[in-house]
């Protein structure tokens, strides 16, 4: 039987893995926060990350303290299991060195990066689908 000219045309489906790296993390600006806001709005969440200072003295403590925004970063939702993933088990390292009394020597290229084997999707495998 003939394909129907009324239908549009459907291109065959297939995924294409290509490796993620890293690359000049070195380069990239060092902010200190000791502050989090996270806000979801449409497709994204928005992670505001500030810092506030304490005051010094208790002569003359202010109704409230501010915080000074640092950086705002936009993720998507996809994205967003992810991250949740990467910081839950970077801080169940960091707890567990902590207890072994090994302070703040890390795994260097492990900390804040996804889990190995992770995808920005959340697949797993440590490479991204493409095409």
């Amino acid at each position: 039987m003939p394909d129907d000219p009324t239908q549009p045309l459907k291109s065959p489906q297939f995924q294409v893995r290509i490796p993620l790296e890293w690359q000049d993390r070195e380069d990239v600006p060092l902010v200190y926060a000791n502050q989090v806001l996270v806000q979801h709005m449409g497709p994204e969440f928005f992670v505001v990350f500030g810092v506030v200072t304490p005051p010094t003295t208790t002569d003359q403590l202010p109704d409230s303290l501010k915080i000074r925004p640092q950086v705002r970063v936009a993720i998507s939702r996809d994205m967003m299991p992810s991250i949740v993933q990467a910081l839950q088990d970077s801080l169940q390292r960091a707890r567990t060195q902590a207890q072994q009394g090994q302070g703040q020597q890390g795994q260097q290229g492990q900390q804040g990066s996804l889990p190995p084997g992770q995808t920005p999707s959340g697949q797993g495998s440590g490479e991204s689908p493409s095409g």
